[in-house]
């Protein structure tokens, strides 16, 4: 086993099993975010966490509206003081409003400052357009 850790490759592989085992610090997710996440699948839930959360205005209804996956999340970034959450969540059941939606993987990022949501941007269907 020893010889798989020697030269430059066994020192690159160890630091990749470091980085994997001890997680990567700027990619760790609010306490808040977290909360939403863990309160996604549940419609009655969802809605009441995000307006816990959510700046007036700022969530769009349509996130409320339809049984969701819980998300995946795929991406962090930092733009002008908001931590941007880019999540994927798949449609399950929407009987009220669009049938259509049902199956399709949504994307969309919830931007937060100062532990509320302050913007949201829909990223649209995944691999196909439909609209609610």
């Amino acid at each position: 086993m020893a010889k798989y850790f020697r030269g430059a490759a066994g020192l690159a592989l160890s630091a990749l099993l470091l980085v994997g085992v001890l997680g990567c610090p700027s990619s760790q997710v609010s306490s808040e975010m977290k909360d939403v996440i863990d309160n996604f699948t549940d419609r009655a839930r969802r809605e009441t966490v995000l307006n816990k959360y959510g700046a007036q205005g700022v969530v769009p209804q349509e996130l409320t509206i339809c049984d969701m996956s819980k998300p995946v999340l795929s991406k962090t970034e930092e733009k002008e003081g908001v931590t941007y959450y880019t999540l994927e969540s798949r449609v399950d059941k929407c009987d009220q409003h669009s049938e259509a939606a049902v199956g399709t993987v949504r994307i969309f990022a919830i931007g937060w400052k100062g532990g509320k949501i302050v913007k949201f941007v829909w990223g649209g269907p995944k691999g196909g357009k439909v609209e609610y």
